[in-house]
């Protein structure tokens, strides 16, 4: 397929949104400092796990964004590390290898040097190595409820990518550290830093929202859920639940774990060392055979066996992982200069991202005493970004929409309804994206100026003057591939 290439307004930027499904690729425009040619800003390239022609899918994409941007992109972000916001750049490696590519952000939670990112993604790799295990186990185990509980599970990991042959997760893992690897060298951005110019662009600048640096946000990763993300691996629900399942595979041969790994196991067990009674001898004690091995009656059914019902826990520690990992998104706000307008980029932050922003502040060189506010940037936010395929967790209220109040202001949401709303393991009508009392928010909030991946542009509301829904629309383009949005100063 032919692609023109994508042009920049005089000022201001064009942001293009493609419709690759369930999953975030945004193509940004700006006019440059000098020359004809545009500077291009990939935000993510993905889509969701068992969307159906995936990888010709994410091609056909990034064939449009090499011919789209003349084959070079002068940033490229990648906010986190789900399948959805990553796929891409594994189904279409060399395709992107053909690509020249500038800077490149990551958020801080990438960086190697930075003890706190590495106990991060150590339990990270930990809990999905142990969850890839429980769904094995419980798929071997035949009976109706553990292939009901696996089938729950493995929704949740497609956000991961697949696994090798070692459990760990190359998927998503591959595709992160491809990003990285582009970068010479990659920039790991951090909450609070000076505001950044973009590559080649005078009139834009950027605030790094999130992901935060403090552990009590990080663990916020659900305004319903408690603690997330531990400083390091510590001993609670979840892991004492990874630990045991790594352990029992390691016992059948199925994997080895970390001497990290093996520490952490060694306290999942509730006796010392000296109290315990291996299997093999607790088989062949009397007690224990006559009292737990023997023979039931009906009198004396089978509640009285345990061997997989604590596998039931890995549904929870699916959820947090999955929230978890969205709280770790590098979250952007881009100003435009001079008008101050601002697009707003949040990745899937979840609750403790967005809260932290508020605790932030950045020096105003003009006015020292006044320094810009995450309330202000919010105020003068003219395209937001919705969060998480507009799920009801990543969209704060009071310190979120209800701040966005400039009157331009339009939402885009990668979002796919009728894949999303697939019946997925336990929850017949799918995940509920969008969510319905988010999207009436978003509607009542931007005039009805909401864009979708899955319904391209929208119609024009009762209540919205004819000649003011003309601008908006002459704003924008809907292609079979895209909806993109023109942004002026």
């Amino acid at each position: 397929m032919t692609a023109p290439e994508m042009t920049a307004p005089a000022s201001g930027a064009k942001v293009r949104m493609y419709r690759q499904g369930l999953g975030d690729c945004f193509l940004l425009a700006f006019p440059p400092d000098r020359g004809a040619r545009p500077r291009f800003v990939l935000i993510d390239c993905g889509v969701l796990l068992g969307t159906p022609r995936a990888k010709e899918m994410m091609r056909r994409v990034v064939e449009h964004i090499a011919k789209a941007t003349g084959g070079r992109i002068d940033l490229l972000v990648a906010t986190h590390e789900h399948w959805d916001h990553l796929s891409g750049f594994d189904q279409a490696r060399e395709l992107f290898d053909a690509l020249a590519i500038g800077e490149v952000w990551v958020a801080w939670t990438e960086d190697p040097e930075d003890e706190v990112a590495r106990d991060l993604g150590q339990q990270r790799a930990v809990a999905l190595r142990a969850l890839h295990a429980a769904v094995r186990r419980l798929r071997a185990n035949g009976d109706e409820d553990s292939r009901q509980s696996a089938a729950e599970l493995a929704p949740l990991l497609g956000f991961f990518g697949d696994l090798g042959l070692d459990g760990q997760a190359t998927g998503i893992r591959g595709a992160m550290d491809y990003v990285v690897g582009r970068g010479k060298p990659p920039r790991y951005r951090t909450p609070g830093e000076d505001p950044l110019p973009l590559p080649g662009v005078p009139g834009a600048r950027v605030y790094v929202l999130g992901p935060p640096k403090e552990k009590e946000y990080l663990r916020r990763s659900n305004p319903r859920a408690g603690e997330a993300y531990e400083a390091r691996l510590t001993l609670d629900e979840a892991t004492a639940f990874a630990a045991a399942v790594l352990r029992a595979h390691e016992k059948a041969g199925a994997l080895t774990m970390s001497p990290d790994e093996k520490a952490l196991a060694e306290l999942s067990f509730p006796f010392e060392r000296a109290f315990r009674v291996p299997l093999a001898e607790a088989q062949r004690d009397r007690f224990f055979r006559d009292l737990y091995y023997g023979k039931r009656s009906a009198a004396e059914p089978s509640w009285r066996s345990i061997e997989a019902d604590w596998l039931g826990a890995a549904s929870a520690l699916a959820l947090k992982l999955d929230s978890d990992t969205n709280n770790t998104s590098l979250a952007l706000a881009i100003e435009l200069i001079p008008s101050g307008k601002v697009l707003l980029f949040p990745g899937d932050a979840q609750a403790g991202n967005w809260r932290s922003w508020h605790a932030l502040q950045w020096p105003r060189e003009e006015d020292p005493d006044n320094p810009v506010t995450a309330a202000e940037l919010l105020g003068r936010t003219v395209l937001y970004k919705v969060g998480h395929h507009a799920s009801h967790n990543a969209t704060l209220r009071g310190q979120g929409l209800e701040l966005m109040t400039h009157p331009e202001l339009v939402a885009v949401i990668p979002v796919d309804e009728e894949m999303a709303h697939k019946p997925k393991g336990g929850s017949p009508k799918g995940w509920d994206m969008p969510f319905p009392p988010l999207l009436k928010a978003l509607q009542e909030r931007t005039d009805g100026r909401v864009i979708r991946v899955d319904k391209g542009m929208p119609s024009k509301p009762k209540k919205v003057p004819a000649a003011e829904w003309k601008r908006f629309e002459q704003r924008c383009i809907e292609h079979e591939l895209y909806v993109e949005i023109t942004v002026d100063e």
